[in-house]
């Protein structure tokens, strides 16, 4: 079963949400405005209720949706009870949005999280508008289109064996560093689809349309 986290970080268009609405729908405090602008009923509602808006709690109270409130001097983040939430439910896919924002903290803090559900051996993406990011430590493949640009970003001090396909600068059995000699950036799709396969480290995907 597929999770559809949704955090509070602003969505301008909300398109891209509607491919990922037939899953089990997570809510984290004030992502709970996007879900009423959406007109979607999540199946829970989690968070220290900070920052969610008072009306749009009430609204979603009304509708009996349960709800899961934490003390605000909690030491997760409402993404990670979010996320806790949806593992709780037996997922083994977790889709997040409202993840990436202005609050370049809470965006690093989101991606960080991507780890801990790698871990778990699940299958995890942070997406937007105009981004899907995905934490690998194996293999992808990744879909879109031609001309969508690709990032590996290292996420571990060394990556190594970085082997990719369908990319316009091909790597091959390349070794990528964190904080240096950063080569696979703004990489191009040269297809529907691409593939990238490492044999050591963690690597961001990061696929952008913009």
């Amino acid at each position: 079963m597929r999770a559809f986290v949704i955090g509070g970080a602003d969505i301008s268009d909300y398109s891209f949400c509607y491919d990922y609405l037939n899953s089990y729908i997570v809510c984290c405090d004030a992502g709970i405005r996007h879900a009423k602008n959406m007109g979607i009923v999540p199946n829970i509602i989690v968070g220290d209720f900070d920052s969610a808006d008072k009306e749009d709690i009430e609204y979603f109270k009304k509708l009996n949706v349960k709800f899961k409130k934490y003390s605000p001097n909690k030491d997760e983040t409402d993404m990670e009870l979010g996320i806790d939430a949806a593992l709780d439910a037996k997922c083994d896919e977790i889709v997040i949005t409202g993840g990436i924002g202005s609050r370049i903290d809470h965006t690093m803090a989101n991606m960080q999280l991507l780890y801990n559900i790698k871990k778990n051996n699940l299958n995890a993406v942070i997406v937007n508008e105009h981004n899907e990011i995905r934490l690998v430590c194996d293999n992808i493949v990744i879909k879109g289109k031609k001309g969508d640009i690709v990032s590996l970003i290292p996420m571990t001090q060394e990556v190594d064996g970085v082997t990719t396909q369908n990319l316009e600068y091909p790597l091959k059995n390349a070794k990528l560093f964190f904080g240096s000699r950063l080569i696979a950036i703004s990489n191009v799709m040269l297809g529907d689809t691409a593939s990238i396969s490492i044999k050591s480290g963690w690597l961001y995907v990061i696929k952008s349309n913009d």
